[in-house]
């Protein structure tokens, strides 16, 4: 993983969208075919008239539920939009596993698109498509509060971090004999922390904020990793029309200013 020196501002992580401008068109649909207005390839959807999506739901403040088991968050909020701009329906899948979402999109037939704060990486672009870039981010460091001041401390530790995710992956090339221990699910990661079960959290640092601050305040973050990522949408590499329906959408909301609306509603401005 190539990091980045340049410095974490954590008043607000910059959420930015390199967004391409790409044509749309109407073409026939048929069965589970839908297209825009002279496309020249077919949009094909799981469900005719929805836009499906997968997503690990334990992501504040970019996935996750409500009390209601309703989908909620700042990347919600922006798929809800771009099926908005394409006539179709948003719908979400029961939650999933982090790591299933790139072989459930690569499979067909459940999900038209994932959308789990996905790091846009070469490794994973080999498996599928993803869209321009619709945020930045960085990784945190979690420890209960007082346990720990630096990374150093950690050496020869066990650190908990999400299955598949680039947390996982930075905790095992930079911090010096940890034992990094991979769950399934970011809440299970913080219950494992206050558990003593794991001495630390690698995170990516927005999650660690806002589970630091709403959910587990005995928890603080000691490191902020300027790995410089940038979050794309999961599409199958056979689905190319899908992949520049989405990308239109996003680069018409930074546009029309949709995009900067939907970024303070969740961080401020």
């Amino acid at each position: 993983m190539t990091v980045s020196l340049k410095k974490w501002v954590p008043a607000a992580f910059v959420c930015m969208a390199v967004f391409a401008m790409l044509s749309l068109s109407a073409c026939s649909t048929s069965e589970q075919e839908q297209t825009n207005a002279g496309e020249s390839d077919a949009m094909t959807l799981v469900n005719q008239g929805s836009l499906t999506v997968a997503a690990s739901l334990d992501f504040p403040p970019f996935e996750s539920q409500d009390d209601e088991g309703t989908p909620v968050g700042f990347a919600v909020d922006l798929m809800n939009e771009v099926a908005s701009r394409l006539n179709l329906e948003c719908t979400y899948l029961p939650t999933v596993k982090f790591d299933s979402i790139i072989p459930m999109i690569q499979a067909g037939g459940k999900a038209d698109v994932g959308v789990s704060s996905f790091t846009i990486t070469p490794e994973r672009a080999e498996q599928i498509d993803f869209s321009d870039s619709y945020c930045d981010s960085n990784q945190g460091i979690v420890v209960i509060k007082g346990a720990y001041t630096n990374i150093d401390d950690l050496k020869g530790k066990k650190i908990g971090a999400q299955s598949g995710t680039t947390g996982l992956e930075w905790a095992q090339e930079n911090i010096e004999g940890a034992e990094v221990i991979a769950y399934d699910e970011v809440t299970a990661i913080f219950a494992a922390l206050d558990a003593g079960q794991i001495d630390a959290i690698a995170v990516d640092l927005p999650v660690a904020q806002s589970y630091v601050k709403n959910s587990y305040t005995g928890d603080e973050i000691i490191a902020e990793i300027p790995t410089g990522e940038q979050y794309g949408m999961v599409i199958s590499k056979d689905n190319p029309a899908l992949t520049k329906a989405i990308n239109e959408a996003l680069a018409a909301m930074r546009a029309d200013g949709t995009y900067e609306e939907i970024y303070n509603k969740h961080f401020g401005v």
